[in-house]
């Protein structure tokens, strides 16, 4: 998030916070703010942002730090009680109260709970596409409601919603990187590896181009590991086919994966350069991505 990364480069003062928070593109600027911070540990600016936060604010809050600790039985009372807040008439929030039942399915699924998750999924979604349409929520809801459908072994489902959210659409970038991911999964399991080699590769360039190494790396790798069995010369460029990719009708032929060498040197290329996290990894993993560039070498745009 561009808000933390400014903290970090340069913490400023409280009055600045004040400002800057209002250039964020958020229904709530502070609980994302503080969400991020507390995720990457940063104490103090949790802090910041949490003094400017509403009571049913402060309860997700919460509910994140017993998550993290693993107090999944408190998460329960905690929700019941944001849900009570979000549904007076004097603190109502259409888009907390849609965030929460979200939220609840999740327990749900965690604890093998024997209410059944689906509900909140179909609740959380409808009521995020209606009050926040393409934001973050709405798309975190899709994603994670198609997570269900996988759980439940109803791919094709899970597959439908992750198709909701286009490439090139108003969802943010992330969120659209995770629903590729997410896809890639999928057409891996079904045998559609040309299509999960081209979610891969557009999730790689997706977590890059908004900096979220992590991401970047993990999907980048999942590209080589499934695209470096299907090498061929003369094969198209992933970002053309990912241009001409269309829905296929019902009996049309699988296509086969074909993977140009270019792509996967320029994918190993990027793990590489990624030297805080490639310094870290396996040995095994980083001689397969050395072997792939050290094979790659002789190929050239």
């Amino acid at each position: 998030m561009e808000f933390v990364n400014k903290w970090l480069s340069d913490q400023f003062e409280s009055n600045e916070y004040e400002s800057l928070i209002k250039e964020i593109d958020s229904s709530h600027p502070n609980l994302e703010v503080a969400e991020c911070a507390l995720s990457l540990g940063i104490e103090e600016l949790c802090n910041v942002a949490r003094e400017n936060l509403t009571e049913s604010e402060l309860l997700i809050l919460e509910l994140i730090s017993m998550r993290n600790s693993g107090e999944i039985d408190k998460m329960f009372n905690n929700i019941d009680k944001a849900l009570l807040l979000v549904r007076e008439k004097e603190s109502r929030d259409l888009i907390l109260e849609g965030r929460l039942r979200m939220e609840l399915g999740l327990i749900k699924v965690q604890t093998n709970s024997k209410d059944d998750p689906r509900e909140d999924f179909e609740w959380a979604l409808k009521r995020l596409s209606s009050v926040c349409e393409h934001s973050r929520l709405h798309g975190l809801s899709i994603i994670n409601k198609a997570a269900f459908h996988e759980h439940v072994d109803e791919k094709l489902m899970a597959l439908h919603l992750y198709g909701e959210i286009p490439l090139n659409g108003k969802f943010p970038k992330e969120v659209v990187g995770f629903s590729r991911i997410g896809a890639a999964r999928i057409m891996m399991e079904i045998g559609h590896v040309s299509d999960s080699c081209r979610h891969l590769y557009n999730a790689h360039k997706i977590f890059k181009k908004s900096k979220n190494d992590e991401l970047a790396w993990h999907s980048g790798f999942q590209f080589l590991t499934t695209a470096a069995p299907h090498i061929k010369i003369n094969a198209k460029r992933m970002a053309e086919q990912s241009k001409e990719a269309s829905p296929r009708e019902i009996g049309e032929e699988i296509p086969k994966p074909e993977i140009n060498p270019l792509d996967l040197k320029e994918i190993a290329m990027n793990l590489k350069d990624s030297e805080s996290i490639y310094q870290n990894v396996d040995e095994e993993i980083k001689k397969f991505v050395d072997e792939i560039i050290e094979n790659t070498t002789f190929f050239s745009t």
